[in-house]
């Protein structure tokens, strides 16, 4: 994709910030010091929008953005954003009401954000938003599960499952009423990125939506039945060219936890 810049050369200072911070060197200055893409460079450019971010008058547009319609660049105390991580427990019990739909729309605004690597506009994202939708995939889920021979290395899930069912419990998608798939486009990255990408992504989700009053859990159970029962899988709509990476359940919780654990970790090294 073709790219394009345009300075308001009436709010330019020519501090070249952008053209220090860019990250593959795409920008240049022309004879009145007015930042430009440099020759041949324009389809380097990777669209990660610095130079928009970084300019502090709020002169470079990038691909006709207007630079007022960004957010300002804030912070969050570091205690509260602590205290945000210790938090966090994967959520196994749900409230049987969907997602409401203002915090679905705030989920989607973030997914827009999380890094990838070289920039990539590699991820796809599918929301099964309703319980209706839910149980229509539960009921598919199951039956193929059902056909799983006792020799399959999904034998111990179906095991699982079956008691489960008889606690009326949804061991597999812990009947949350709503499911976030992250698939990777493997066109669009390069192969060291597809495994992390997609973790990065859904780790920002799971912090998020937790701001949001929404509680998480990561579900390789629903990933290993779609990787193994193409009827599953479908029902992702994954997109073409797309392959899936992980699944997240999440929804309104039906637990509070009363005060975070006491984890502490030794598993650092710290060189100086």
């Amino acid at each position: 994709m073709q790219h394009f810049i345009r300075i308001d050369e009436e709010k330019c200072i020519h501090c070249g910030l952008c053209l220090r911070d860019c990250l593959v060197s795409c920008l240049e200055f022309d004879e009145n010091r007015i930042p430009r893409y440099a020759a041949g460079r324009a389809e380097k450019c990777i669209a990660c929008q610095h130079c928009l971010a970084i300019c502090p008058t709020g002169a470079f547009s990038f691909d006709g953005l207007n630079p007022a319609d960004s957010a300002p660049v804030t912070t969050v105390d570091s205690d509260a954003l602590l205290g945000l991580i210790k938090s966090r427990r994967s959520v196994r019990q749900y409230q049987k009401a969907d997602v409401p739909p203002e915090k679905l729309v705030k989920l989607q605004e973030m997914l827009a954000y999380p890094p990838t690597g070289i920039n990539a506009p590699s991820l796809r994202f599918t929301i099964i938003a309703t319980r209706e939708k839910m149980d229509e995939l539960r009921s598919i889920t199951y039956e193929c599960l059902e056909r799983v021979p006792d020799d399959s290395p999904l034998a111990f899930l179906k095991e699982m499952a079956a008691k489960g069912r008889q606690a009326d419990k949804d061991i597999i998608y812990r009947g949350a009423p709503a499911l976030v798939i992250v698939s990777v486009d493997e066109t669009k990255t390069v192969e060291m990125c597809r495994p992390v990408d997609p973790v990065i992504a859904l780790s920002y989700l799971e912090l998020y939506a937790q701001s949001l009053g929404l509680g998480t859990v990561w579900d390789g159970f629903a990933v290993a039945m779609a990787r193994h029962f193409p009827e599953v899988e479908a029902q992702f709509r994954i997109p073409e060219h797309c392959k899936l990476s992980f699944v997240m359940a999440l929804g309104l919780p039906a637990v509070k936890y009363a005060r975070t654990p006491q984890l502490e970790t030794k598993n650092v090294t710290i060189i100086k």
